[in-house]
């Protein structure tokens, strides 16, 4: 069954995560993406975005696999296993649940849920 093109966008960020191509996970969300993390804001729009992947992923170094995508209207959900490697400090395995709203083919809200040990 072929991927809607929300769904490659999903994949493409999350591939773009993996490689820590920033500019490809910027090219992602729109100019006015909201993030929340835990159900907390984490920040609002691409320029916020973009400055947290470069702190976050620049030295670092990811693993992201999605186990499933869920899609109905302009929301997609993805199921999420990987792994963060920071520059320093101890590597993190992780699952998440990520909730994007779209706006045209872009990301326009991310909410991610991921259980914090």
């Amino acid at each position: 069954m072929p991927q809607s093109t929300r769904a490659q966008t999903v994949r493409a960020f999350a591939a773009a995560f993996t490689t820590c191509d920033i500019d490809t996970i910027i090219d992602c969300v729109n100019e006015d993406l909201v993030w929340e993390f835990n159900g907390e804001k984490a920040g609002q729009g691409r320029a916020s975005l973009e400055e947290r992947m470069r702190a976050d992923l620049a030295q670092g170094r990811a693993e992201v696999t999605i186990e499933q995508l869920i899609e109905e209207g302009d929301t997609l959900v993805a199921l999420n296993r990987g792994r963060f490697v920071p520059q320093h400090g101890v590597p993190m395995a992780y699952v998440s649940a990520e909730v994007y709203t779209f706006t045209g083919d872009k990301i326009s809200r991310m909410r991610t849920y991921q259980p914090m040990s």
